[in-house]
């Protein structure tokens, strides 16, 4: 019984995807740092489009994957005229519980400053989000000779920073559900994915 127990754990196989170069080594990082039991894909380290989202995903559902999440900006997707393209992917994918779709308005330096406030301010896009990032991790560069190393992450997981950005993007969650923010509000789902990813570890 315990041989069979142990195989069916070795075949649980999931696999997350990141749109751009920071997600990407933000994710590779991130498990690393906290044991998180996922596959990056695709494994070389380029920009996705939403097409190849799709792509990627069916693949890996085809492939007998157990869970996939992606993560993306929206402010690229609304400044590329890519929303309808990518409501359909949503939609795509809508009642399939092993995918989890999470975006982040403006984009995921939105979600790195949730680790150190809450605001609602509204952002025109990422250089903006990462400027105001940069008051509270200063260094910050999205560069591959820097992402590639892993401080910065680990400086985000730091004093319990992590918990706080979850707990921060809730809030955005439950006042968007009382229609509370309108579509120019800042907002990140990429707390379910660490939800997720914790669900993973067990």
């Amino acid at each position: 019984m315990a041989r069979g127990n142990r195989n069916r754990q070795l075949r649980l196989k999931y696999a997350v995807l990141g749109d751009g170069l920071t997600e990407q080594y933000y994710l590779k990082h991130l498990k690393g740092i906290n044991g998180y039991n996922y596959a990056i894909k695709p494994s070389l380290f380029d920009n996705i489009e939403i097409s190849q989202a799709s792509e990627i995903i069916c693949e890996l559902l085809r492939g007998g994957v157990d869970g996939v999440v992606y993560l993306t900006d929206y402010d690229t997707i609304v400044n590329q005229s890519r929303k309808v393209a990518f409501d359909k992917l949503k939609d795509k994918f809508k009642d399939d519980v092993k995918v989890l779709i999470c975006e982040t308005m403006p984009s995921i330096e939105f979600w790195f400053l949730l680790h150190y406030q809450y605001t609602t301010r509204s952002f025109q896009d990422s250089t903006e989000a990462l400027n105001v990032l940069k008051r509270s991790l200063p260094n910050f560069e999205k560069r591959k000779v820097w992402l590639e190393q892993t401080h910065w992450v680990e400086e985000l997981c730091s004093d319990g920073k992590l918990e706080v950005a979850i707990d921060n993007a809730k809030r955005f969650e439950i006042e968007s559900e009382k229609g509370d923010l309108d579509s120019h509000h800042p907002f990140s789902f990429v707390f379910k994915a660490i939800e997720q990813f914790e669900k993973w570890k067990g």
